[in-house]
């Protein structure tokens, strides 16, 4: 809901281009710092337990938003955000590791990307009209309206762990942070190879929702137009998240994973020759056609790499890899464009998306197991 305004927000509120992607920057930072923490806290009191403070932190945190009047306040806030959001997002992830079969894995987590694309069709679309309408801040209340309700959903129907917390709670007892760190070392080529490409991945993805808002503004979209654009683009991936996820179950992980890394870092290559409305809708099409074929691509890396009986473990050090991606994101998004214009930014980002296509698939071994 707050995708398509949140820069358009910051920059509203007095900030430049480069202090913007600096503040963008914030959230992905948060979730950067938070995976390792939160797969901590997951392990000590249990997953329905950190997704219910999660999401009733992530409320509190919109509403602050909401009455925040200078751009730099604003970075502390999406740095919560960025850090319940991941908390939320590993102990859910953990479990459809526990829950879902390796070989239908991809189809599952693929369906609950489509599920999370759902809800992205429709917030930028929501979010760019109240912005258009009532105001940037209104959206920001809506927003923790729908965390709320959130709440309400995990409260009933996730199920509920502590059992199964209270016959491993011995174990977490140990040094949490020696058991990441050696695992880290025993899994450290994985780490280069695949989360390098997982990385760059991130980093592609997450410049596409700061450089793409900014671009659509600079030759004269509205708010609520970009908003439109951003929910479209979901749909559009909203239409390949099943499809992604059945060719990951039967022909292989990086059958999607390549070439969704290509088509994306093709749109910001051919971004700086979108100079209409028209081209530029076309082209962000494009790109959610790339970003749809990979739908669930590294939460199904992880879950399959993630080793049995450390996966929350594995899982937050994964979620840290990934999210380095997205913290340098919109900082480097913001100084190539501060420094050299928006359109210099994105050669630099389909650099960074090419390099991982080459990483995955000369490097990274695939993890579907058959049989």
């Amino acid at each position: 809901m707050i995708l398509p305004i949140l820069p358009l927000h910051i920059r509203a509120l007095g900030a430049g281009l480069s202090q913007t992607g600096i503040i963008m920057a914030m959230f992905a930072l948060g979730s950067l710092a938070g995976s390792i923490p939160g797969g901590m806290i997951i392990g000590r009191i249990g997953k329905k337990r950190v997704m219910l403070a999660a999401v009733a932190l992530e409320a509190l945190l919109a509403l602050t938003a909401a009455l925040v009047g200078r751009p730099w306040l604003m970075a502390p806030v999406l740095l919560g955000l960025g850090m319940v959001h991941t908390v939320f997002f590993l102990a859910r992830l953990a479990y459809f590791r526990e829950l879902v079969p390796g070989n239908r894995r991809g189809r599952a987590l693929s369906l609950l990307g489509g599920e999370t694309r759902m809800g992205s069709s429709l917030g930028p679309v929501i979010g760019g009209f109240v912005a258009d309408w009532l105001g940037f801040r209104a959206t920001f209340v809506l927003f923790a309206a729908f965390s709320s309700a959130v709440l309400a959903l995990v409260a009933a129907f996730v199920p509920d762990d502590g059992r199964q917390l209270r016959d491993r709670s011995a174990q977490w007892r140990e040094n949490s942070l020696r058991r990441t760190l050696e695992l880290l070392r025993d899994h450290r080529h994985t780490f280069v190879t695949a989360g390098f490409a997982v990385l760059a991945l991130k980093l592609v993805r997450e410049a596409r929702k700061v450089l793409f808002p900014l671009w659509g503004d600079s030759i004269g979209m509205s708010a609520s137009g970009i908003g439109v654009l951003f929910g479209v683009a979901y749909l559009v991936e909203l239409a390949l998240f099943y499809p992604a996820g059945s060719i990951m179950d039967r022909w292989g992980r990086k059958k999607t994973a390549i070439p969704c890394m290509l088509v994306l870092s093709l749109g910001f290559l051919l971004l700086p020759l979108a100079r209409t409305p028209v081209l530029f809708v076309l082209l962000a099409a494009g790109a959610a056609i790339g970003n749809g074929i990979g739908a669930g691509i590294n939460m199904t890396l992880g879950t399959d790499l993630a080793p049995q009986g450390r996966i929350v473990e594995f899982l937050a050090l994964w979620r840290t890899v990934t999210d380095a991606g997205g913290a340098a994101s919109p900082a480097i998004v913001g100084f190539a464009a501060a420094g050299l214009g928006l359109a210099a930014a994105a050669p630099v980002i389909a650099a960074v998306g090419f390099s991982g296509a080459v990483v995955m698939a000369l490097a990274v071994e695939e993890t579907l197991r058959r049989g």
